[in-house]
């Protein structure tokens, strides 16, 4: 059975954080790397989690907010450089739009690079779009990812969609960001990892706000995101194995962020830290 693995490149949140990079990880089956979303600084964790940007031919963005897209433009080229020549990008309604306002901004630039003799495969040719427009399980022509992706629209404020990735024995499931749904429960059932908002967790900033903005913005959070407890109730709604916790604010308290998560769910819990490598079997972290 090919080995199925997660790699947290970036556990963080749209705030700049020194200890948490912008929202990315890696699902590796077996030897192939899929990345989810490409927040800023993603090409960067990439090298430093030793995987080779150039490998990477397959990405997913869950939607276009700027955190989970910043990365984009060096992704694109960067990768290219390092000799990337075919690259599929699955994303919602507007990441054709995305990727060719990337290749219009820097044209003077690929065309240079072209003109230095480098291909233009895999940044102006031999890249393919799909656009997801709603729930269903995607047709991926060609597909060399060894398993079903299936897809469910998400509670946020722009078009944003779950993943879930089923192969013979695994399920890996990746909720991008949402409140909590029936949607997630669904996508999610008996998965072996199931990937989870939980941006609600306590912080410094958020903790006893007195800041009539700032207690506005928490609100309205509310509205967008999970909590770890919320994280915890859908992993066990769903029976899933694995939780992993991710998209942290900065300066979260991760102690009470486990509290909350083990109070309701009995799986393995992980608090996401960026770099860790979580397979299937492992065991129960804080």
């Amino acid at each position: 059975m090919t080995e199925w693995k997660v790699t947290m490149l970036g556990t963080g949140s749209p705030r700049p954080d020194l200890e948490r990079s912008a929202p990315s990880q890696v699902i590796h089956f077996g030897d192939l790397p899929v990345l989810i979303d490409c927040g800023e600084g993603t090409t960067a964790q990439l090298q430093r989690a030793g995987i080779p940007p150039q490998s990477i031919t397959n990405l997913f963005m869950t939607h276009l907010h700027s955190d989970h897209i910043l990365g984009y433009g060096q992704f694109l080229l960067g990768g290219w450089g390092l000799g990337r020549r075919k690259l599929r990008i699955i994303g919602p309604k507007g990441m054709k739009h995305y990727h060719d306002t990337m290749l219009s901004l820097f044209k003077d630039d690929i065309d240079y690079r072209v003109k230095l003799g480098r291909s233009p495969k895999g940044v102006r040719e031999n890249v393919e779009i799909i656009e997801m427009e709603g729930p269903g399980e995607l047709d991926l022509k060609s597909n060399e990812i060894p398993a079903r992706v299936f897809i469910a629209e998400m509670v946020h404020n722009v078009p944003t969609f779950g993943l879930r990735f089923e192969g013979e024995n695994q399920v890996i499931v990746h909720s991008g960001d949402t409140a909590p749904t029936e949607n997630i429960v669904e996508l999610a059932q008996d998965a072996d990892i199931l990937i989870q908002d939980a941006a609600l967790a306590v912080n410094e900033t958020y903790k006893n706000p007195s800041d009539p903005e700032l207690k506005e913005i928490w609100d309205n959070l509310q509205k967008e995101h999970c909590t770890p407890q919320q994280a915890a109730d859908i992993a066990k709604r769903a029976g899933a194995k694995k939780l992993i916790l991710t998209h942290f604010l900065p300066n979260i308290d991760k102690d009470r962020a486990y509290e909350e998560a083990s109070a309701v769910f009995d799986g393995d819990i992980v608090i996401g830290e960026d770099f860790q490598v979580i397979d299937l079997t492992l065991t129960m972290q804080g």
